[in-house]
């Protein structure tokens, strides 16, 4: 098992592994199993013998308090289908350096420490600095203050490490993810990255290009086209955010006008 401290996983890098780009309309989903016209749940492998359960609904989910409504079946019947394993959530742990919020990761035999700064001014700028042993291995901005803390993870896996960051100014609101340095929004052309988590050992994140919104994991891309996925929310909201677990993540997805609940990981 990879080692954590928060939210946050890496993808591989391209010398490591094939990447490789998969599309999944959601009209496969229905064709594949059973239609949704019918209102029974899409179920379909993925990249990775990844599967994705997804639960059409009958309006937006609600977050005060947390409830859904599906048209196949009831919410307590579908969550108590992978309860086990969702209940198996990384644990989000900031700590504080000097006063300033910090998230810690071990680090060949030592570990790495990625603290928020912020520097006075009008208005005032954040940063984001990687240190290990006391020394500044990396640095990137993360904008304007806002009510959701820009640190989103930290993790060291396989000799890499990750670190995502909400980047919000007054133009920009949106989730970088950097493996060893180097920006994968940049690399792989997302305008977003977000999400990342080690799922069954193996990287996974989220991605924007363009309209849709899609998966990679363990260097493979599936573009699931959804319209959004709900992420950095705050406060009541934050309900509906995805639950990222050790095998497998639940999340709410919208395409158009229609919602789903979408939960995925290597089921049998």
């Amino acid at each position: 098992m990879a080692d954590r401290t928060t939210v946050e996983a890496s993808p591989p890098q391209e010398s490591d592994t094939l990447h490789r780009h998969i599309r999944v309309p959601l009209a496969l989903l229905a064709v594949l199993t059973t239609s949704l016209v019918a209102c029974e749940p899409s179920h379909l492998r993925l990249p990775g013998n990844l599967v994705l359960e997804e639960h059409a609904l009958t309006e937006p989910p609600a977050s005060d308090p947390l409830s859904f409504h599906p048209l196949a079946g009831t919410q307590e019947e579908i969550l108590a289908q992978h309860a086990v394993e969702r209940s198996k959530v990384f644990p989000i742990t900031v700590s504080m350096v000097d006063d300033n919020p910090a998230l810690r990761a071990p680090w060949d035999g030592g570990e790495l420490v990625a603290v928020l700064l912020t520097a006075a001014g009008d208005p005032p700028q954040q940063s984001v600095h990687l240190s290990t042993d006391g020394r500044v291995v990396f640095t990137a901005p993360a904008g304007l203050p806002s009510p959701v803390l820009p640190l989103r993870g930290l993790w060291t896996y396989d000799g890499h490490w990750a670190l995502e960051i909400l980047l919000a100014t007054p133009d920009v609101w949106t989730g970088q993810i950097f493996v060893d340095g180097e920006l994968v929004n940049q690399d792989r052309e997302y305008d977003e990255a977000f999400g990342f988590q080690m799922l069954s050992d193996k990287p996974f994140f989220f991605y924007r290009r363009g309209e849709h919104v899609g998966l990679s994991y363990d260097g493979q891309e599936a573009d699931l086209e959804y319209d959004n996925i709900p992420h950095y929310l705050c406060c009541s909201e934050g309900v509906l955010n995805s639950t990222q677990a050790e095998n497998m993540v639940a999340f709410f997805a919208q395409h158009g006008d229609t919602w789903y609940y979408v939960e995925l990981g290597p089921f049998e």
